[in-house]
């Protein structure tokens, strides 16, 4: 992922975790070897559930250090930052991919950062080359996300779905889009053609695949509208369902899921429906656990209102689908509460 640049230089003591706990990254959880096609990769030696993290990793290097345009300049300064880590690290950096060796062969250090840099946060200029997860490949379908937590200053990669033993961890490169797009951008910008399980469905799978991930797309820009969500919730908790069940057909374990349930958190809360935004809210809350763990900033910011939706500032107490937190319906079956949930729309 292309990193940027900003002003003062810095480039944290590396560290790298296999798993939670920290045990170094030599422990049974995955391993690095040969993928056919992709050069190395990481594999789980085990079966792997949802929820677990495989990796939590300082980066090498920062591209804080990086303070001028000129590509000979900016060789200089990771040559200097270099030069700072012990030797095995300096190793592990010089070892990852370079997608620019033939097109630029004289700025290498420059090419490895433009390779695998990840960016460190959401929107965030400032990136980070890590020695383990810059090994992790593409997948348009992937098993992992990526998270980088500001409160450690570790990116942390965590399961999203089952990953059976001997299969290859895979995160996204991309947000998502439809099959020609996420390989256009692919080979653009990360120069190769994506084989990935996604993209090498049969042709009409994969055109099945694409006019549901085209209209995801209308469906999020439709549900994201803060004109509909206030004049017609009504149609937004419809269209909600809808994209649901999408990202359900096409196994998307992403941010775009709990995203979906944020924003629902939201307009019932703006409709004073302090029983479903709790639900909402909860849910995700929960995909966060899953996907950045119990530490994660994200997770700390909205504990407070699973319990306690009203103090979100998005709350009106005279919205016409008034409800308190406490008339969540309790004894139901499965289908009886989703019916209430979704008000109908299942």
């Amino acid at each position: 992922m292309a990193p940027s640049s900003t002003s003062p230089p810095t480039s944290p003591p590396h560290t790298s975790q296999n798993g939670e706990n920290g045990e170094n990254s030599q422990n049974a959880l995955w391993t690095l070897q040969d993928v056919p096609g992709k050069g190395k990769g990481l594999v789980v030696t085990q079966d792997v559930t949802p929820g677990t993290c495989l990796l939590s990793e300082a980066p090498l290097i920062t591209t804080e250090i990086i303070t001028s345009f000129d590509m000979d300049s900016t060789e200089q300064q990771l040559l200097g930052a270099l030069n700072k880590l012990p030797k095995a690290d300096q190793e592990r950096y010089r070892s990852l991919h370079n997608n620019f060796s033939d097109s630029d062969p004289t700025h290498p250090l420059s090419g490895i950062v433009r390779s695998n840099a990840y960016p460190l946060g959401v929107e965030e200029e400032v990136g980070g080359v890590f020695a383990d997860i810059a090994r992790i490949n593409h997948s348009c379908r992937p098993n992992v996300v990526q998270y980088w937590n500001p409160l450690f200053e570790k990116m942390t990669i965590y399961a999203v779905r089952a990953i059976p033993k001997g299969t290859e961890i895979t995160t996204s490169y991309i947000p998502g889009g439809v099959s020609q797009e996420r390989k256009q951008i692919l080979k653009d910008h990360f120069g190769f053609d994506c084989t990935c399980e996604l993209c090498s469905l049969p042709e009409d799978k994969l055109r099945q695949s694409d006019e549901r991930i085209a209209r995801a797309e209308k469906l999020d820009e439709m549900i994201g509208n803060s004109k509909n969500i206030y004049y017609a919730p009504e149609e937004v908790m419809k269209n909600a369902r809808s994209l649901l069940n999408i990202y359900e057909q096409e196994g998307i374990k992403d941010g775009r899921l709990s995203r979906l349930y944020f924003d629902l958190f939201q307009m019932c809360n703006m409709h004073g429906d302090l029983a479903r935004a709790r639900c909402f809210v909860k849910y995700h809350c929960d995909l966060k656990k899953l996907a950045e763990g119990k530490d994660s900033k994200n997770v700390y910011e909205v504990l407070l209102y699973v319990k306690s939706p009203q103090k979100h500032g998005s709350y009106e107490p005279d919205g016409k689908w008034k409800t308190a937190a406490s008339d969540v319906p309790k004894g139901m079956k499965a289908t009886e509460f989703a019916n209430w949930l979704w008000r109908g729309n299942i």
